[in-house]
């Protein structure tokens, strides 16, 4: 169960609950993906945690605030993840610590 409040992030699962700072940003999406957690809001910052709710780190996106993202983990070497906002642009993450390309994209 994901839970979005303020600026936090509450993660929990059957067995345990996490409270996720995001600082000074609004959470509007959290996603799994393999032993982390990956959260982005208002603010041009995805968030990376451990499932134990520890910030792993912090990486910038050329988005003032990002909406949705997508995280493909078929190539669990490379996974590969997009986050779509505001301007109307598609981050492309190839590693998942620093942005490889941005795509613009008409609405």
């Amino acid at each position: 169960t994901i839970l979005s409040c303020m600026n936090k992030a509450v993660v929990s699962t059957q067995s345990t609950g996490a409270l996720l700072d995001m600082g000074d940003s609004v959470p509007s999406v959290v996603k799994f993906m393999q032993d982390s957690i990956v959260a982005a809001g208002n603010s041009s910052y995805l968030l990376h945690w451990g499932l134990s709710g520890k910030l792993k780190y912090k990486v910038t996106s050329k988005l003032e605030s990002i909406k949705d993202i997508t995280i493909n983990t078929t190539i669990r070497e490379q996974p590969v993840l997009l986050a779509a906002g505001t301007p109307s642009e598609v981050n492309v993450f190839l590693d998942l610590g620093y942005l490889s390309h941005t795509v613009p994209f008409l609405v």
